[in-house]
C-alpha cells in the first residue's frame, strides 16, 4: 500500500512539475510575442502614446481606399525609443505604422545615401537627421524634424522665467501632413502689389520658379481687389514697397495673420519722406520694429571695396528648438563671406506687451563697427552705432496660432540680377530657410498638442496597501502554502 502510495505522489508531483514548467514556458513563449508585436497599454491622461480619434479615422479612411503613403524617417527608430524625449513620437510613428496605408522606412541618412538619393534625387529639400519625408505618388511633403515639439516659457514681473513646459505636436504636423500630400495641397505664396514692389515676373523669376519647384504655388495679389487674404495663402510676400500700405489692407492682412499667416517683408531702405505706419502697426504685436536708416561699414575690412554699403555680415546662430538650426548652423560650418548690399536695420522691442508671446530672434547682423545712417521717414534720428545691426530678424507669436513674420532689410540681393552673385549665396539660402520655417507645407487637422509632461499615478494611503496585498503579500503567502502542502505530501 506504502508503495502505491509513494507511486501516485511520484505521479502528481511530476505532474504539478510538468504543469509548472508548461506555465512557465508559456509565459515566456507569451512575453516574447507581446515583445515582438511591440503592443502597450496607454495609461497616461492625456492619451500621450496613443493617436487621436481624428488621426484614426482619417487612417481608417484612407485603409479602405487602399491609398498608400510612404513615410521615410531619417534616422533609426531605436533611437528615438530609446531616448525618453522623444518616447511619445516613436509611439506615434508606431501606431501609424499599424495601419496599412502607411509605409514606414527609417534610415540613417548618414549611412544610406542611396535611400538619401531616392527620395530627394534634385537636391530640394534641405533634409536633416530625425525629419520625414511624406511621398504619395508624385506628391512630397517634407516634416521638419525640429518641430515636433514646442516649450511654452512662463515668466514673472520681473522677466524671470519661472516655468518651462514641453508639448507634443508631432500628430498634428504628421497627421496635417498626410492629407497635404495625399490630396495634392499646394501652398500659396503671393506677392504683393500696389505699393510700388519689386515685380515677381521681372525681378524674382528665378526665386518663383525655385519655390514652384518646391511644391508651392506663386502668385500675385492686390488687396485692394478682394475681401480678404486667399484661405490658401501660406505665406504674402512684401518686396520693396516704395508706399505705405493702406488701414483696410493692414486690417485684412491682420486678420490673415490671427489665423496662423505668415508675411516676409524685405524693406530695401527708402530715402522718401514717409513712414511705414500701418506696417509697422501691423509687425508690432511681433514686437518687431523698422529703423529708417541705410547700414554702411566704417571698417574697409568689412565691405566691398569702393562700397561701403555693400557689407560683410554675420549669421546668427540658433537654438537647437528652433525649426531652422539645421539649416542656419551648417551655414556657419560651411565659413562661406555672407554680404548684404545696402541695407537697413531693424529693432526687436523688448518692452513691447507682447514680447512673452512671441519668439524673436535675429538671422543677419552687420559687425559692430557698422552705423546705421538716417535715411528717409518724417522725423529726425541720430546714427545707430557701437554695436552689431540686425538686418534681417524674425518673430513667431504663440497667441495668434503660431503666426510668423520675417524681415530682411534688402530686396535685391535675391533678384534675378544678383541671384547668382556668390556674395549673396549665403543671405539667398537665410532667405530660403525663413520661407521654409514660415510655410506649413499642411492642412492643418486641428489636433491639439499633448503636454509631454510625465504623468504620475496618485494612490490614497488604502489603495497603495491594497495593491501590495494583491501583487505582493498574497503571492507570497500562495507560495507558502503551496510549499508546505508539497512537503506534507512528499514526506506522506
Amino acid at each position: 500500500m506504502a508503495k502505491i502510495r509513494n507511486t501516485k505522489n511520484k505521479i502528481f508531483t511530476s505532474f504539478a512539475w510538468i504543469i509548472a514548467i508548461l506555465i512557465l514556458v508559456i509565459a515566456i513563449i507569451i512575453n516574447i510575442v507581446v515583445a515582438k508585436l511591440d503592443f502597450n497599454i496607454d495609461v497616461s491622461v492625456q492619451k500621450l502614446f496613443s493617436l487621436s480619434e481624428t488621426s484614426v479615422e482619417y487612417l481608417d479612411e484612407l485603409d479602405s481606399q487602399d491609398v498608400s503613403v510612404d513615410m521615410y524617417l531619417l534616422m533609426d527608430m531605436d533611437e528615438l525609443a530609446d531616448d525618453s524625449a522623444t518616447r511619445s513620437l516613436y509611439r506615434a510613428l508606431v501606431e501609424y505604422d499599424n495601419h496599412d496605408c502607411i509605409n514606414l522606412i527609417d534610415f540613417d541618412p548618414n549611412e544610406d545615401t542611396a535611400m538619401l538619393e531616392k527620395i530627394n534625387p534634385d537636391n530640394i529639400y534641405s533634409l536633416s537627421t530625425g525629419d520625414i519625408m511624406l511621398i504619395c505618388g508624385e506628391n512630397k511633403r517634407h516634416i521638419v524634424g525640429n518641430g515636433m515639439y514646442n516649450t511654452n516659457t512662463y515668466y514673472d514681473d520681473s522677466g524671470n522665467i519661472t516655468e518651462t513646459e514641453e508639448f507634443f505636436a508631432g500628430e498634428n504636423i504628421i497627421t496635417s501632413g498626410l492629407k497635404a500630400v495625399v490630396d495634392g495641397y499646394l501652398p500659396a505664396v503671393y506677392f504683393l502689389t500696389g505699393h510700388g514692389e519689386k515685380d515677381m515676373d521681372s525681378s524674382y523669376e528665378s526665386l518663383s520658379s525655385l519655390m514652384k519647384s518646391k511644391n508651392y504655388h506663386v502668385d500675385t495679389l492686390n488687396l485692394s481687389d478682394v475681401d480678404a487674404v486667399p484661405e490658401d495663402a501660406e505665406i504674402i510676400v512684401i518686396a520693396a514697397p516704395t508706399a505705405d500700405i493702406t488701414k483696410q489692407e493692414k486690417d485684412k492682412l491682420s486678420a490673415y495673420l490671427d489665423e496662423g499667416g505668415s508675411i516676409s517683408v524685405m524693406l530695401s531702405p527708402n530715402g522718401g519722406e514717409f513712414d511705414y505706419n500701418n506696417l509697422q502697426l501691423l509687425l508690432e504685436p511681433f514686437c518687431l520694429e523698422i529703423d529708417y536708416d541705410y547700414v554702411r561699414e566704417t571698417d574697409s575690412s568689412n565691405h566691398v571695396s569702393g562700397d561701403d554699403t555693400n557689407i560683410l555680415c554675420n549669421i546668427a546662430e540658433q537654438e537647437e528648438s528652433s525649426a531652422m538650426y539645421a539649416d542656419i548652423n551648417s551655414l556657419i560650418e560651411s565659413e562661406f563671406l555672407t554680404y548684404m548690399p545696402k541695407s537697413r536695420s531693424f529693432n526687436i522691442d523688448t518692452n513691447n506687451k507682447n514680447i512673452q508671446s512671441v519668439v524673436t530672434g535675429t538671422l543677419l547682423s552687420s559687425t559692430a563697427t557698422a552705423v546705421g545712417e538716417p535715411y528717409g521717414g518724417t522725423y529726425d534720428s541720430d546714427p545707430i552705432e557701437g554695436s552689431e545691426l540686425a538686418l534681417a530678424v524674425y518673430s513667431e507669436d504663440k497667441s495668434r496660432n503660431n503666426a510668423k513674420a520675417a524681415l530682411f532689410g534688402n530686396a535685391e540681393f535675391i533678384d534675378d540680377t544678383n541671384i547668382a552673385d556668390v556674395s549673396y549665396l549665403s543671405s539667398y539660402y537665410v532667405y530660403l530657410s525663413s520661407i521654409t520655417w514660415m510655410a506649413n507645407q499642411n492642412l492643418d487637422m486641428g489636433i491639439g498638442e499633448k503636454s509631454a509632461a510625465t504623468d504620475y499615478l496618485s494612490l490614497t494611503e488604502d489603495s497603495a496597501y491594497m495593491l501590495v496585498f494583491f501583487f505582493i503579500a498574497l503571492p507570497v503567502v500562495i507560495m507558502i502554502v503551496g510549499v508546505g502542502i508539497w512537503l506534507k505530501r512528499r514526506h506522506s
